[in-house]
């Protein structure tokens, strides 16, 4: 049987690895047109897939055996759904494209991880992206929850895409820019000098993004004018 000659498929039951469990959603991909390529990562509620639906390489998100599926994967989705309908050609999630209680079919990202991006290419052109993103964030109120996390954060060589939002919520007060610049720049004194910021104007526009996002976020980005470049 296919699950028996690939493994990557015994993780569609993952920990548990029920061989009737893999052969039930395997029928149910089947029935959405969803192929499965390969498996990417796990975590801590979800297993994540390479897949082709509809001639689209996508990522397919599976619940975990031991996590109770249905709650997370409808947010997930509602927020993805939700930021794909509010931000259109600007947003940096996943656009989503199928759901049931068992999967989410969405966007696959393709791109290198911040860590990467800012080794190779433009280091002011790729922070002004992921703070932009970021904002976008705040401004339609979703925290991600993860932004400190490096491998949340992929640059498409456009703009800086944000992936994994199984821990992201609706919220009052997200503070996604202000999450990536405390844990990426405030605490990375090397960077800063590169970019040659210095780290108490940082923090008085971060107080001011507190008071006013829009002033505060043209008044952090005003902070990262590239001379070489005029970025």
């Amino acid at each position: 049987m296919v699950f028996q000659t690939s493994q990557f498929y015994k993780y569609l039951d993952y920990p548990v690895g029920r061989e009737e469990r893999i052969k039930e959603l395997l029928k149910l991909l089947k029935e959405k047109n969803v192929e499965l390529v390969s498996f990417i990562s796990k975590g801590y509620r979800g297993v994540v897939f390479k897949g082709i639906y509809k001639g689209k390489t996508v990522a397919v998100k599976v619940s975990r055996s031991d996590v109770q599926k249905e709650n997370f994967l409808k947010r997930e989705y509602e927020i993805l759904k939700y930021l794909s309908d509010k931000l259109k050609e600007e947003n940096p999630a996943p656009t989503p494209f199928l759901y049931n209680s068992e999967f989410i079919v969405m966007e696959f990202i393709e791109g290198e991880t911040f860590k990467f991006a800012m080794n190779n290419f433009n280091p002011y052109f790729v922070i002004k992206e992921t703070l932009k993103s970021c904002y976008l964030l705040d401004e339609v109120f979703i925290k991600h929850s993860e932004i400190k996390g490096e491998k949340h954060l992929i640059f498409d060589g456009k703009k800086c895409r944000i992936i994994d939002f199984e821990s992201a919520k609706f919220s009052r007060s997200p503070r996604n820019l202000l999450q990536f610049i405390g844990y990426h720049l405030i605490r990375n004194k090397e960077l800063l000098k590169k970019l040659k910021v210095k780290k108490e104007d940082l923090q008085n526009t971060i107080e001011l993004y507190k008071k006013d996002r829009k002033l505060g976020f043209k008044s952090i980005l005003s902070l990262l004018t590239n001379p070489s470049s005029g970025l």
